[in-house]
């Protein structure tokens, strides 16, 4: 009975590491296919700014001037509220 709850809970493990390095690689593929400045844009008409983020997940494969530069154009198309 033990050895069948070991087996279970050892498949179960790399079941789920199997799964994580999937879903790195896709977000690493992800990274390295975006359009920086187009991200920034949506980000700076939405308001937010998750440059930190962008480069904590996606390393080497952010562009930090592009992003910036799109939040400043995305910003600059932002609804202001009526006054």
């Amino acid at each position: 009975m033990r050895f069948l709850l070991i087996a279970a809970s050892v498949a179960l493990v790399s079941g789920c590491e199997s799964m994580s390095e999937k879903i790195d690689a896709s977000r690493q593929e992800r990274c390295h296919k975006a359009d920086w400045a187009m991200v920034g844009e949506r980000d700076g008409v939405e308001g937010v700014q998750q440059a930190d983020r962008y480069a904590h997940v996606c390393g080497d494969a952010y562009n930090d001037v592009a992003y910036k530069a799109g939040v400043q154009k995305g910003a600059a198309r932002r609804p202001r509220p009526p006054v």
